[in-house]
Order: C-alpha cells, then structure tokens, then sequence
C-alpha cells in the first residue's frame, strides 16, 4: 500500500520505503501489523484496549509497547505533526492518512542468495562421494569386496610376499651357518699357523 503518496509499506517484507529520499526502512512485524490494523479502520478511532489485545495479545507490557510502537511509526512516516496517525485522547489513534492500494512489485529472488549456496553444496556433495570411492582402502583381502579374479591375484600376491619372507629367513639361516664354518676354518688355520711356528 501506499501512504500519503509517499511511503510504500510492504507488509510481506516488512520494510517501509520512503520514495521521497529512496530509503528503506526494515521494521519489526509487529509495528506493520499495528499500522495495517490502524490502515483497516482509516479515518475511524481504534481503542487502545483493542491495539494491546490484537497487537500485543493483551500482554501487561503492551500499553507501553503501544506508545513505543505509534513513536516508531510517526518517526517512519515523517508525522512529527501527527496528522496520519491522530491521538485521540482517553480513546485511542485515528489513522487519517491517504491511502492507496499500491502494489509493490515483487523483488526477484537474488541469483547469489539461491543458487549459489546450492551450487556449493552440492559440489561438496559430489566431492565426499567422490573421495569416499576413491579413497584408498587396507590391501587385506575383504570377502566380497573384490572379484574372483581380484582375490586370486590378491592371494598370489600374499603367497609371494609370504614366500619371501620365508626365503629371507632361510637364506639368513644359511649365511650364518656359512660365517660359522668360515670362522672355524680360520681358527683352524691361525692354530696350524701357530704351531708352524
């Protein structure tokens, strides 16, 4: 709606624009909700008691909230006069301003504030997939995760590993037999050197 042919109220976003100076003012529902209420009965008194129990829900509070909330509002309209929003002693407010069912063009949904955070989203998506099946697993045989094919050539590869290590075992075996004859014949021969001697 539009008020005074000035303040364009979009109670959807609840912003009050001022088309005179171009500035927009975000506002708590609450005060939208008090101004649509006072716009509905335009030109009529709306008592305080009704305001605190639609507007406030008959919270203790709100009588002073009331006061607070028509402050803000008078503030936002530019109503240092109070010819829009009225006082009406001992009754209530009076809304006196003009009005016209001015329709606020919808905004378009902003490309950044949609797509991208989904983009982004689902590109961290698709990495954990693809980081989960390609991460590299334990090179134990687990059953069922490989082919037949797979575990054969899992299971020489394990038998050849095994076997070597057993040929590593056996050949330290041997060579130290060999140091042990190696070392007796050289004894043997430094005693046939002594007694040479």
């Amino acid at each position: 709606m539009l008020i005074s042919g000035r303040f364009i109220i979009d109670s959807l976003r609840n912003e009050v624009t001022d088309k005179q100076t171009g500035k927009v003012n975000h506002v708590e529902p609450r005060l939208i909700k008090l101004l649509c209420l006072l716009v509905q009965y335009e030109g009529q008194p709306v008592s305080r008691k009704m305001i605190v129990k639609e507007i406030w829900d008959d919270y203790p509070g709100g009588d002073e909230g009331l006061n607070q909330a028509i402050s803000v509002l008078r503030k936002l309209l530019d109503d240092d006069k109070k010819k829009i929003i009225e006082t009406l002693p001992k009754i209530g407010y009076c809304f006196t301003g003009k009005v016209d069912n001015h329709e606020v063009p919808p905004q378009r949904k902003s490309f950044k504030k949609f797509y991208v955070p989904a983009a982004v989203v689902l590109l961290l998506i698709l990495a954990f997939v693809l980081g989960y099946y390609n991460h590299p697993t334990n090179d134990k045989i687990v059953p069922g995760r490989l082919s037949h094919e797979e575990s054969v050539r899992a299971f020489k590869m394990d038998s050849k590993a095994n076997s070597d290590s057993e040929k590593g075992k056996s050949d330290s075996k041997e060579s130290l037999q060999l140091r042990a004859t190696h070392d007796q014949k050289s004894a043997g021969e430094a005693d046939s050197r002594r007694i040479q001697r």
